[in-house]
This record gives structure tokens, sequence and C-alpha cells, in this order.
């Protein structure tokens, strides 16, 4: 067999391996490319995650001038739990929002914060900018069991955030440049301790312009 010969039948043989090798790695780099810009969202929601905030006086009913600091509305001890349904978006800076979980959610907690709901686990976002945090409500319900004292005197049984319009949106400024691959932590924090006092004894309502002020947004 000549020289020509022989480079001849090694060039052919190496060509099938180098085809072997080469295709798997052209098919891996697309799929990197194909599934990149994607991250993970977890979504907590919380009773009371910090310290409450105050809350205003009740215009149905003020403590009056020099009363006894025991009349003052109190709900730092109250008992028992809260439920939401409710929808979360994340909105990019240009206003596009994008849903996070499943189109409605429910998520039931203690009052003082004591256990997280867990209402939205490793759902796939979009790696982006968010500069807002949007909450739809359609449901806000207190149960309250004890420890809820509105002028001396204790409410208990079911309190509801009196809702105008179906639903309730609330919207929080954030700030989360999201990377390929990042999980984000969010709590919902409820802050019920905070917006019960605001409640009307009469109804066991509360308005709903008073928890849209008072709920806060946590980045873990």
């Amino acid at each position: 067999m000549t020289t020509q010969s022989m480079d001849a039948l090694l060039a052919s043989v190496r060509r099938p391996v180098l085809a072997l090798l080469v295709l798997p790695l052209t098919y891996a780099a697309c799929g990197n490319l194909t599934a990149g810009g994607l991250a993970e969202a977890d979504v907590y929601v919380s009773g009371d995650h910090e310290p409450p905030a105050p809350a205003p006086s009740p215009s149905y009913a003020p403590v009056p001038l020099g009363a006894s600091p025991l009349l003052a509305d109190e709900a730092d001890e109250a008992e028992g739990e809260v439920e939401i349904d409710f929808q979360i978006f994340l909105v990019t800076p240009s206003g596009r929002a994008l849903r996070v979980g499943e189109e409605e959610l429910r998520a039931r907690v203690d009052l003082q914060g004591v256990t997280l709901d867990e209402s939205v686990s490793n759902w796939p976002i979009q790696a982006l900018r968010y500069t807002e945090l949007r909450v739809v409500f359609t449901k806000i319900q207190a149960e309250v069991e004890g420890g809820l004292v509105i002028n001396g005197l204790p409410v208990v049984g079911e309190v509801r955030v009196q809702l105008e319009d179906i639903s309730l949106e609330v919207t929080r400024s954030v700030d989360l440049d999201v990377q390929e691959g990042q999980t984000v932590e969010l709590v919902l924090d409820l802050n019920a301790p905070a917006w019960l006092t605001a409640v009307d004894p009469v109804t066991s309502t509360v308005d709903e312009t008073v928890f849209a002020s008072l709920m806060n947004v946590v980045v873990l």
C-alpha cells in the first residue's frame, strides 16, 4: 500500500469519529442558549413578619384624651389565623407584569407570624430587573380567638377586610435585578396585628385602605 493510500484510509476513519465528538457538543451549546434566562421565586406569607407599624385610630370611636391606657386599642397578643386568596405579579420597569405561581393562591397563617406559609416554591420566573411587586387580593379574613381589645372590649370571631370591589390591588416598590439561576425569596407580611386594631366592632370589618397601607413586602 502506498503512502497516499494509507493517508486516505486514515482520513476516512477519522471523519465519523470527529463527527460523533462534535455533534453532541453542538447540541449541548444550543440547549444552554434556549434554556437560559430563567430564575426561581419562593413566596412566603406571614401574619406578622416584623414588629407591627402603628395603626391609625379608628374614626368611629376615638379614644378620648386622658383615657386610661387600658382602653387603648390593642392587638399585640391577638391569637388566631388569617387567610388570604391572592395573585402575585413581578413588574418590570417598562410596566410588564409577570405572574408568579398559579392563577390564584391561598395562604393561611398565624396572626402573630409564628409560621410562614410557603405558597409558591421554586416557581420559574424570567431573569429580569423588577421594580414593583403587585398583589391582587380577593379575600382577606381573620379568625380571632382572643387578645384583640377595642376600646377596652374584647373582639373575637371573624374579622374581614371589606373589599369595595371584587379585589384589592396592592403595589410595593422593589429593586430586584434577578440573575439566571438565582432564587428570589419574598415575604408578604400581612402585618395583621396592626390593621386588626382598626376593626369596627359592630360590623367586624376593616377598611381596605388601612390594610393596603400596612401590608409589607420583605426581600430575604
